[in-house]
């Protein structure tokens, strides 16, 4: 299975443990007490209470908003895909209280919520380490996920699989969620939304694909936190991953060696290029890297020929996110004999994010990476300036060898 390096969601395309610390970093994993009055059903409500003391505020990520108003929360998504032309609108309604009749063409959710499907598998970590995992009733397809516990919990019946494109309809009906978390590609029929729309329940898109930085991605961690009300800790838990992804950016910023880097690798005949105002871009910025396309306004990847790339990245000192199928410098040629051609290549600079990989595929890359931006720039920081973090193993990274 190959893909191309693009700003996408784990499925069908592709997808926490140890304390980050700027030395050794590994994945963010801490939690926080929820306020009681916010974790079950109100009984006697009060009009006067404010039941969401703890609110959230996005900072970095630009396709959501929520504004509160006592007991329920107006979360609006912006272009929730690529192609959309107006904005969704949800209303999370603290259980026990009464439903506004102020928004006529909004999704009413009932919070928090208890029975959920998560159809993309970066909703994974979200509920992982806002301790939340025991609610998720279903996943898409089990190949596509990484995670030891929800495989376990899969393995074990607890979890239902009900497929991705092609939906288990009676699977998903007899699981009864209370919402479905999903996201969508594009306005087209070839995806599953339509077979959802059909089953009249609640669910939930989000839009983090489209953030054009890693943080701002990796923030959706509190749009997910606000269908639990467990806002206290999506604000500590993101808080803590800023803080560390933005030390790591001053730790470099200044340094006068900056290697070029070239990102991707071909998919069908196709080299696909991250733009210059995509989230890579910007964690190439942040590594302070000299990026070929830096200067390019593309907010996803640039489809691009093999002469081309080659014509500008030729003399390129690194290169990553190459096919995770490659194991071994073998494979790079295996594949295309032309990549010799590559000085990255020829001085044996070349690695895939492919170091945390389940049996059947899937990628924590693509999952436990896009809550912990962090950890994957300390990865490229250790890789273009490997001085700077003498003690950090690479921990989704693999350098490719003569060996695997």
């Amino acid at each position: 299975m190959r893909f191309p390096f693009l700003p996408h969601r784990s499925i069908p395309l592709l997808g926490l443990g140890l304390s980050l610390w700027l030395g050794g970093c590994g994945p963010t994993q801490q939690t926080v007490e929820t306020p009681t009055s916010t974790a079950a059903c109100v009984e006697n409500y009060d009009p006067a209470v404010d039941y969401f003391p703890d609110k959230v505020t996005p900072e970095f990520a630009r396709g959501f908003q929520v504004t509160y108003h006592d007991h329920y929360k107006v979360v609006t998504v912006r272009q929730p895909w690529e192609t959309a032309q107006q904005d969704l609108t949800y209303v999370f309604v603290q259980c026990g209280t009464p439903i506004p009749e102020d928004y006529p063409g909004a999704t009413i959710v009932e919070v928090p919520v208890n029975r959920v499907i998560a159809l993309s598998t970066t909703y994974l970590p979200h509920l992982e380490i806002l301790k939340q995992s025991e609610n998720l009733v279903g996943v898409g397809d089990r190949q596509l996920i990484y995670s030891p516990e929800i495989r376990a919990a899969i393995e074990a019946g607890d979890i239902q699989e009900v497929g991705n494109l092609q939906l288990d309809r009676e699977a998903i009906l007899s699981l009864q969620p209370d919402v479905i978390l999903n996201y969508r590609l594009d306005a087209s029929e070839g995806n599953n939304s339509s077979a959802l729309d059909s089953l009249g329940l609640t669910v939930v898109l989000d839009a983090a694909h489209l953030e054009p930085t890693p943080l701002g991605r990796a923030e959706w961690l509190k749009f997910t936190a606000l269908l639990f009300n467990k806002e206290a800790e999506a604000n500590e838990i993101f808080g803590a991953i800023a803080d560390r992804y933005q030390a790591l950016v001053n730790q470099v910023k200044d340094l006068d060696t900056t290697p070029m880097v070239l990102s991707g690798s071909p998919y069908q005949g196709v080299w696909y290029v991250p733009g210059g105002k995509s989230y890579v871009a910007q964690l190439l910025r942040d590594a302070n890297v000299n990026y070929p396309w830096d200067a390019t306004t593309a907010r996803l990847s640039l489809p691009l020929d093999f002469e081309a790339v080659l014509g500008r990245a030729k003399t390129a000192d690194l290169w990553l996110n190459v096919n995770p199928d490659w194991q071994t410098t073998a494979d790079i040629f295996q594949e295309d004999p032309r990549y010799e051609l590559f000085e990255a290549v020829q001085n044996q600079q070349v690695y895939a994010a492919n170091n945390r990989v389940a049996s059947g595929g899937g990628n924590d890359f693509w999952e436990g990476g896009i809550l912990n931006p962090d950890v994957i720039l300390a990865d490229v920081i250790k890789i273009a300036h490997p001085d700077q973090l003498p003690d950090h193993e690479l921990y989704y990274y693999r350098h490719l060898q003569d060996s695997p």
